[in-house]
């Protein structure tokens, strides 16, 4: 089974839930990672997570939801909320310098006190770098975030780079520190990022749709969703010679070790899930 590592599924309308898990189910996908962008999105996904069985949380506060540098009382609500027996990642935290974006020093100590409380809770951590598009060649972002990720030695509790959408050379980085590349939909759209899905080492790729209410299509039929992982394997296969269920394979490994002490809760579910598959003749 696929293990969508990053997504906002909770972020839809409620009464879609149900629906948006059945099609993931229908496509093969054994577990969801549903992360929280702000304190109180953190709680919703959370108590997703406890409604359905293949749905796991994150939680964190995204870089361009800030609308401060964290406080010690939001820090201490996110330690608390990372200690759910429902919570697998730190997520999505990060770094974004896109047009108006929040404070870039907001952004650095919040990523840095996020990564603390995920040491805390030996949570992975899930991280968002994003350049302004005028600041492409400086690349500020990726700059930023690679020195806090050194300076707090994260690549310790490990993680991943979420919807990558670098170059080569960034991945690289990435994956001398200690972390796993995450590619989404965009790579089947974006030239660039075939060197990097054919060079990542077979232990460090994983997969992920980003699925969040996309209201900017008229069209509900053609949102992205948890259902869609498997065209990013698709072209994976592809683009290294594999077959999707080998890429299927892999991504799954790697997401469970890069859980580590949380790799059970999400193991055990596949697991439940294989044998009532088993039991009612269902051939995946």
């Amino acid at each position: 089974m696929f293990v969508d590592t990053h997504a906002h599924i909770h972020q839809h309308a409620p009464n879609e839930s149900s629906e948006i898990i059945a099609r993931a189910v229908a496509a093969n996908v054994g577990a969801i990672f549903t992360a929280g962008t702000t304190i109180e999105d953190s709680q919703i996904a959370i108590e997703m997570a406890a409604k359905f069985d293949r749905v796991f949380a994150g939680v964190g506060v995204h870089p361009s939801d800030l609308e401060h540098s964290l406080s010690g009382d939001d820090i201490l609500k996110l330690s608390e909320l990372a200690s759910s027996p429902h919570v697998v990642v730190m997520s999505e935290i990060g770094i974004d310098h896109q047009q108006k974006s929040p404070d870039k020093e907001w952004q650095a100590e919040s990523f840095h006190a996020q990564i603390n409380i995920a040491r805390e809770h030996s949570l992975p951590i899930v991280f968002h770098i994003r350049e302004h598009a005028d600041d492409y060649d400086a690349h500020s972002a990726r700059d930023a975030a690679i020195s806090i990720l050194k300076e707090s030695n994260a690549g310790e509790i490990g993680g991943t780079a979420h919807y990558f959408q670098g170059r080569w050379s960034f991945a690289r980085e990435l994956l001398d520190l200690g972390f796993y590349i995450s590619f989404a939909k965009t790579l089947a759209r974006i030239s660039d990022l075939e060197e990097t899905a054919v060079k990542t080492p077979d232990n460090r790729i994983l997969v992920e749709t980003d699925a969040y209410p996309q209201t900017f299509k008229k069209n509900r039929a053609n949102w992205t969703e948890p259902r869609d992982i498997a065209l990013i394997a698709e072209k994976l296969a592809i683009l290294r010679g594999s077959s999707v269920m080998a890429i299927e394979k892999l991504t799954t490994e790697n997401a469970l070790d890069m859980l580590g002490e949380r790799s059970d809760l999400v193991r055990t579910i596949l697991v439940q899930i294989q044998i009532r598959n088993r039991t009612q003749g269902i051939s995946r």
